[in-house]
């Protein structure tokens, strides 16, 4: 196999993992109501999810890293801003 073949196959590998790990959350909050179900599905797609992150090159995991390090961050000063300052 040519070394573009295998980049090619490596960038397709984690977009299908996300693809279908977001389809999954996406199906599991729209189409169950039964609480087993949407727990098993939620756990799969997020997993599925994981697996995209992991396979993915390093310059998109970085650029997940810092986006949840802000979302985070901002959660965390709006629940001081709500916060008793007594």
């Amino acid at each position: 196999m040519q070394p573009a073949r295998i980049q090619f196959a490596v960038l397709m590998t984690y977009l299908l993992f996300w693809i279908f790990g977001f389809g999954t959350l996406w199906a599991g909050l729209k189409l169950f109501d039964d609480e087993v179900l949407l727990i098993v599905t939620l756990l799969i797609g997020s997993v599925l999810v994981l697996a995209g992150l992991l396979s993915s090159p390093m310059a998109i995991k970085i650029g997940v890293e810092v986006a949840l390090v802000a979302s985070v961050f901002h959660v965390c000063m709006e629940c001081i801003g709500r916060g008793d300052r007594a």
